[in-house]
């Protein structure tokens, strides 16, 4: 799945890292600039939940404030409650449309520079071709 994901971001000319466990992802998050993270619930040794819970109490505010998408296998109105409720923004069931996880993406990238003073990217291309 993650070769998957890199390879339909590296289409939209997006620079993706992919991490395959959580402790990894948060020292990632914590020296590097991230402008959103999908994760898996899933994850050896220690969850989806779990990331999204430390990284929401990181004491940088855009690290603490990083959008975030759920994508996990799990099916069922308690696990998205449960992910929504965890601090993630969205919830993406696996297996996914393309296009559903890249406007989802856009969806969060757009709604997390909103009142920013800083320059951003337009994220809109993410929504306007389809991946095949």
């Amino acid at each position: 799945m993650l070769i998957l994901i890199n390879y339909i971001f590296e289409i939209y000319g997006s620079k993706v890292i992919t991490i395959s466990s959580a402790s990894e992802a948060l020292e990632i998050i914590k020296e590097c600039k991230i402008d959103i993270l999908i994760t898996d619930i899933a994850m050896p040794e220690e969850d989806g939940f779990s990331l999204i819970r430390k990284i929401r109490t990181l004491m940088h505010p855009q690290k603490r404030a990083i959008p975030a998408i759920a994508f996990t296998g799990s099916i069922g109105n308690q696990v998205h409650e449960k992910t929504l409720g965890a601090k993630f923004q969205a919830y993406i069931k696996k297996p996914s449309d393309p296009n559903q996880l890249m406007t989802e993406v856009a969806k969060l990238l757009r709604s997390s520079s909103e009142g920013s003073s800083l320059l951003f990217s337009d994220y809109s291309y993410l929504e306007e071709e389809k991946v095949a």
